[in-house]
């Protein structure tokens, strides 16, 4: 059989896990140039020795030490998740200031918000539907909807102009 009639396997992160990967990757890169090593390169990393520069590696580890993530070891490595953590609360900054600009712009709940520039109308609500998705493992629609229920009435989230309103929410998320 082909291996292009698989289905591939569905990404179940969430937005903010799937944003911290993209962070992690751009803000630290020299935790994945190990994939990058030649034949020579990844047996001295094998030996513990690190085949960077000497200038690279102290650059790189003031860069780390100055975002309060722990240095590579002698083989270029790192010695914990401190970066993925670092990562991981700057995408769950970036994604509620995200989240709360979509709501501020789309109005679903139509309180007016933007012409009255009540620019935190939609702040609270942002940070439990990133609580909701952390905590809670919720999808991000259900959290959106689910949020604005414990915020609003059943009844006014259920219209169907609400419903276009949180589509576009997404929209702007992408």
């Amino acid at each position: 059989m082909n291996a292009s009639y698989r289905q591939q396997k569905r990404d179940l992160r969430s937005p903010i896990e799937k944003l911290a990967a993209r962070i992690h990757l751009h803000e630290f890169p020299e935790e994945y140039d190990h994939t990058q090593d030649s034949i020579a390169d990844a047996k001295a990393r094998r030996n513990g020795e690190n085949p960077m520069r000497a200038d690279y590696i102290e650059r790189t580890n003031i860069n780390r030490s100055l975002r309060g993530v722990t240095p590579l070891d002698a083989a270029g490595k790192p010695t914990d998740n401190s970066s993925q953590q670092w990562a991981l609360k700057k995408a769950t900054r970036d994604f509620t200031i995200k989240l709360d600009n979509a709501l501020f712009n789309n109005d679903p709940m139509g309180t007016g918000c933007v012409p009255n520039y009540c620019t935190d109308e939609y702040e609270r609500i942002a940070l439990g539907i990133v609580e909701r998705i952390t905590t809670q493992n919720e999808a991000l629609h259900h959290a959106i909807l689910n949020e604005l229920t414990a915020w609003f009435d059943q009844e006014l989230v259920d219209r169907p102009k609400v419903q276009r309103a949180v589509m576009a929410v997404l929209t702007d998320l992408i």
